[in-house]
């Protein structure tokens, strides 16, 4: 058993950022544990630019952008530790699986940055032949950024999110003809101005309200797909499928260890300054609901820092949880927890699973405490003030979607 005061687990912008402010502020005994072979999170894979515009003031591509956070983290004498993988919670007890076998640590802090990952095909109930060319966007990247090769000639890519349109490039860059993006709701999961773009400068078909009914092949070997709009369908010749974002947190190892588990953002429940139900774990990142941009994380993490610090030297704080409860037509929402020692002017942030008119209501112990009007898409956050009703230990809060 090896006790240390602050661990980290997972080595993206989130828990990079995390470590390095920490540091600033005088913590020593931190250490970031990571899966992988290699520190920096998803912008490892990104080979385009448009990372560090706001953290460094500088336009990165995503392997700088991650190279810069670890030599800032290394910089500062973190202790960064690779091929370390979370199997075990008990406690304040962290084991990992390591290329050495089990080691277990106990921390004062642990703080969850595990990221998120892209749902793949099983998952979305596409039928059809079976073929090592049907892939994940993050796997397409470490194709073209990683390994130098391109898996494929000809793809559609599945999932209209920022992430699939970052796709497109990462194709070009390896010679990869995208064929069309297919998006089975009748509005883009992301910025409406995409769909133009994508068409009129990258040549990309985008097909909006699309239904992907079959990948057709023989044996291993991608031929096509077939999809379906109004009851006609299509067939868009092809030899390699990308499944595109729907982004979920890795929280698998959470939801072993956590009584408390929030499935509605399947991940664990957080308050407004990170802490989960047990008192000394945090979350932050893409683990508390899927994937935003690495810009987000880095400052997510770099705000965490002085919760941290606030938790290590008031001892003798104990939270105080009031939990907060969505219908099912919200996609997800962070917080989920009121902490009530800390005031807060915001009471959660959200966003709806669907294009949505209507109100955004909260109750309090069944009594309607706020609304709001909204006319939103499924890429749309909203904020939900927490203005000035008495939220007590005991409360049920809900949040509810009329349509």
């Amino acid at each position: 058993m090896k006790k240390i005061q602050i661990a980290i687990v997972g080595a993206g912008p989130a828990g990079l950022s995390l470590a390095i402010e920490l540091s600033n502020m005088g913590y020593s005994d931190v250490v970031v544990f990571e899966r992988e072979d290699e520190a920096g999170g998803t912008p490892r894979h990104c080979g385009h630019l448009g990372f560090g515009i706001f953290e460094f003031y500088r336009l990165l591509s995503g392997p700088n952008y991650a190279k810069k956070l670890v030599e800032i983290a290394l910089s500062k004498n973190i202790t960064i530790k690779l091929k370390h993988t979370l199997i075990n919670i008990e406690k304040n007890n962290l084991t990992f699986s390591t290329t050495d076998g089990l080691e277990t640590y106990s921390a004062q802090k642990t703080i969850l940055a595990l990221g998120a990952r892209e749902t793949p095909r099983p998952s979305r109930f596409v039928s059809g032949t079976r073929s090592p060319n049907i892939i994940t966007t993050g796997a397409l990247q470490r194709f073209v950024y990683m390994q130098k090769c391109a898996p494929f000639k000809n793809a559609v890519i599945i999932g209209s999110e920022v992430v699939s349109f970052s796709a497109i490039m990462s194709a070009k860059h390896a010679g990869i003809k995208i064929k069309a993006i297919i998006e089975e709701d009748e509005n883009l999961n992301t910025f409406n101005i995409l769909k133009p773009i994508s068409e009129l400068f990258l040549k990309t078909p985008v097909k909006v309200g699309y239904k992907v009914l079959s990948i057709n092949g023989e044996e291993k070997n991608i031929q096509s797909v077939t999809i379906s709009k109004n009851g006609i369908e299509e067939i868009i010749e092809c030899d390699g499928v990308i499944f595109s974002g729907k982004f979920t947190p890795e929280s698998a190892i959470l939801q072993e260890n956590f009584k408390d588990f929030n499935h509605t953002n399947n991940s664990v429940f957080v308050s407004q300054i990170f802490q989960t139900t047990s008192k000394n774990f945090f979350a932050v990142g893409n683990v508390l609901r899927g994937a935003l941009t690495a810009f987000k994380c880095y400052f997510e993490g770099k705000k965490l820092a002085r919760f941290i610090d606030d938790s290590l030297k008031n001892t003798k704080l104990n939270p105080l949880h009031v939990k907060i409860q969505c219908d099912e037509n919200i996609q997800w929402y962070s917080p989920s927890l009121v902490d009530l020692n800390y005031p807060s002017k915001t009471l959660t942030n959200l966003r709806i699973n669907k294009k949505a008119t209507g109100k955004i209501i909260v109750s309090l112990n069944d009594n309607d405490v706020y609304s709001k009007d909204i006319n939103v898409s499924t890429y749309t956050n909203i904020k939900i003030p927490r203005l000035d009703y008495p939220i007590s230990k005991n409360d049920n809060v809900k949040i509810r979607l009329e349509s």
